[in-house]
């Protein structure tokens, strides 16, 4: 959830930028972050397609919740210590999608955003993207390519205000490059779905509880034609970790 990065990350001049929907990202606190590629990351291309599509004004209340979730973001996707993190209570925070297990902070940096999100905990795998058969790298690599213009995020409406916050969101980009050997088809491919979030008194977030459609959106992705050459997963890929069998993954509930 929330819009990933495209391009290359800052290597100097950090103070001189800024960036209008993620919060800390250059300013002087995060000046002993250890950022996973070396530096902060830029976001041009993403917020471009932002603006061109979204539907909320600056200033409303869905803005807000809007970036402190991007920011939110911004930090799982790229730094790779959890006492770095500023959006959330890294004791406390807990992310669960359509009812499944409860992922620590901790849990969740490691297995990554693509992974949490489309992890199954239903009898089976998503046949078109299976979590368990990917890492944090490889399942950035995918949609990266895929959406090489940014898969950006906005929050639709807001349902109820903090500390228990209700919105609805949507996820959107161009599918420009193939998906598991389904080719390209140009198009926008998108998904909608609420998220119930928890914030305390400072609006560091607690918990995220996600639900969505995901089988609605791998839709869109294997639309194209696919190749009878292509192999999904091979035999032998140890995969992710954290996400290798639904026992594994049950194993990661917290109560």
């Amino acid at each position: 959830m929330a819009d990933h990065a495209t391009g290359s990350v800052l290597t100097e001049n950090v103070k001189a930028l800024s960036d209008p929907y993620r919060s800390f990202l250059y300013e002087e606190s995060e000046k002993n972050t250890v950022w996973r590629h070396g530096a902060p990351p830029t976001y041009d291309l993403v917020n471009d397609v932002f603006q061109k599509g979204r539907t909320q004004k600056e200033g409303s209340l869905e803005y807000v919740v809007q970036n402190l979730v991007k920011t939110w973001e911004m930090e799982l996707s790229h730094k790779t210590r959890i006492e770095d993190f500023k959006t959330i209570d890294t004791e406390k925070f807990r992310i669960s999608v359509n009812g499944g297990p409860k992922l620590t902070a901790e849990q969740t940096l490691k297995v990554g955003s693509y992974n949490a999100l489309m992890a199954s905990n239903l009898p089976g795998e998503y046949e078109a993207y299976k979590a368990s058969k990917e890492t944090f790298e490889s399942s950035h690599d995918i949609f990266r390519t895929v959406f090489p213009d940014g898969f950006a995020w906005e929050v639709l409406a807001v349902y109820s205000g903090p500390p228990v916050v209700t919105f609805k969101w949507r996820h959107w980009g161009v599918m420009k490059a193939g998906f598991k050997g389904h080719a390209s088809t140009n198009e926008v491919v998108e998904s909608i779905g609420i998220t119930v979030a928890k914030v305390d008194e400072k609006l560091k977030i607690t918990e995220l509880e996600i639900y969505y459609d995901p089988t609605a959106f791998l839709a869109g992705l294997t639309k194209g034609q696919k190749s009878p050459a292509y192999s999904e997963y091979k035999a032998g890929i140890e995969g992710c970790p954290y996400l290798n069998s639904l026992n594994s993954l049950e194993s990661l509930t917290v109560s």
